[in-house]
């Protein structure tokens, strides 16, 4: 659990480090928005560019350290405090990841932007779908619908369905990476239809579990 809460830290100070480094030598007006097709559509300031990602990271990473402090199911918080914390270090890699992915066509280099974006996404994906059948009740991470809160089983059976939806998200935008005008749909479809299909199904095992007629 450690080395991923040191990692956690680790990948924020390189952001900040990264963000003095480049600060300097970025142009005055940098590409902050992509749209659909990848394209660049919206532009900020140059302090923008570089430092924008490294306070957003170190406001989540501050968000990650309080919710221990705070939590209310504290034993069921030890059951999955590992996960917890590698699921911090994961969201952090993939905000460094795409901090980079912003930076780079300041320097010369020419991609689309969905097209790539799509790899840390499915990486982002395929790691919450293998993390979340770990997570116990709570109220802070995993899918927190009224009728998972309201059952341990639940829960649990949400997550593990929810888990395969999402690793199944994260490989369907891994195949979409060949065709440009795709990705970005095939990104949010999957993310809706893991979300939204897990909602439903807690929705069906609670009423199925008839504590809805309590």
């Amino acid at each position: 659990m450690e080395i991923f809460k040191a990692g956690c830290f680790a990948v924020v100070i390189l952001a900040v480090i990264l963000a003095f480094s480049v600060y300097s030598i970025l142009p005055e007006s940098v590409p902050t928005h992509w749209n659909a097709a990848g394209q660049a559509d919206g532009w900020g300031a140059s302090w923008e560019g570089a430092f924008i990602f490294p306070i957003m990271m170190a406001g989540i990473l501050l968000l990650f350290v309080i919710i221990p402090l705070i939590v209310v199911f504290k034993k069921n918080f030890k059951g999955f405090e590992k996960e917890y914390w590698i699921l911090a270090f994961v969201i952090q890699l993939f905000f460094f990841l795409f901090y980079i992915m912003t930076l780079l066509p300041n320097f010369g280099y020419d991609f689309n932007f969905s097209q790539i974006l799509v790899l840390p996404m499915a990486m982002l994906f395929i790691s919450i779908g293998i993390l979340l059948p770990s997570f116990k009740r709570n109220f802070f991470v995993g899918i927190r619908t009224p009728w998972t809160l309201a059952d341990d089983k639940v829960w649990k059976k949400t997550h593990q369905v929810g888990g395969k939806l999402f690793i199944l998200a994260g490989f369907a935008a891994l195949v979409s990476v060949p065709f440009p005008s795709a990705t970005i749909w095939v990104l949010v479809g999957g993310a809706l239809i893991a979300g939204f299909g897990a909602m439903i199904y807690s929705l069906y095992l609670f009423k199925k579990s008839g504590k809805n007629k309590l």
